[in-house]
């Protein structure tokens, strides 16, 4: 057995033995095993695809938007001192204000459609992008940039072959961060405003006191997380395989 696979399944069985042995309330905390039987049902009645085909839809457009405008900003912001000055302060002023705080203003200029979620999600996923790019930027050595220079490349060139390379390992972490953030935002923007989507599902079975879809919801999330963060690796390993052995 996988070692890694170990404290998952002991807290499992943890876990159901204490709501069978009655040292935990299965009225609030539902049991794995009841957990799965309600995940099977509504996976069986296409309820938890709807759901999670909605969420994902607009966790991926707004993180999608997050990327490029992210990535151009961030490149600019390093190398161009002006943008430096002019975006710097404005991005280290909205950054810690809370989406969720945002997200009725967001609804009050874009209604109540999809809009004002995926824009709340892009919002919250641009910031780690822009500021892993801008350092993956400013920590290339100007010497290389010289050398392809007075080799002959083009700005065009010197951007293709020097500092992209350079710059990926740290644009892939600002993404892997963002993503968990597109998660986190959707849930909560789906439980304020919408009427589908696993935070709305979610929402909806908390206010109906069916606690196994609660916990059902919560499982769905930490997989559909676990899977695509595993995926970032994979194609980081991919794309990036000198990368992988120098960290190695």
């Amino acid at each position: 057995m996988n070692p890694k696979a170990v404290s998952p399944i002991l807290l499992l069985l943890a876990w159901e033995s204490a709501v069978r042995l009655g040292l935990l309330d299965s009225r609030i905390v539902a049991p794995p095993t009841l957990i799965a039987v309600e995940l099977w049902n509504i996976t069986r009645s296409g309820e938890l695809l709807g759901a999670l085909g909605v969420s994902l839809m607009r966790a991926a457009l707004g993180f999608f938007i997050a990327a490029v405008v992210g990535i151009a900003l961030g490149a600019l912001m390093a190398r161009v001192r002006i943008a430096e000055a002019v975006f710097d302060p404005l991005i280290e002023l909205l950054r810690p204000v809370s989406p969720l705080a945002l997200f009725p203003l967001f609804m009050l200029w874009f209604g109540i459609g999809e809009t004002p979620k995926i824009l709340i999600i892009a919002f919250a996923c641009a910031f780690p992008i822009i500021l892993n790019t801008y350092a993956g930027v400013r920590s290339i050595d100007p010497t290389f940039v010289r050398a392809a220079r007075s080799l002959g490349a083009s700005p065009s060139e010197i951007m293709r072959t020097v500092i992209l390379p350079a710059t990926l390992p740290s644009m892939f972490t600002g993404l892997r961060i963002s993503w968990g953030i597109a998660l986190i935002v959707i849930v909560a923007a789906e439980m304020v405003g919408a009427v589908r989507g696993i935070g709305y599902m979610v929402l909806y079975a908390q206010q109906t006191f069916q606690v196994e879809l609660v916990f059902g919801g919560i499982v769905v999330i930490g997989l559909v997380g676990f899977l695509t963060d595993a995926g970032f690796r994979l194609a980081r390993r991919k794309l990036l395989p000198w990368y992988r052995e120098l960290s190695e």
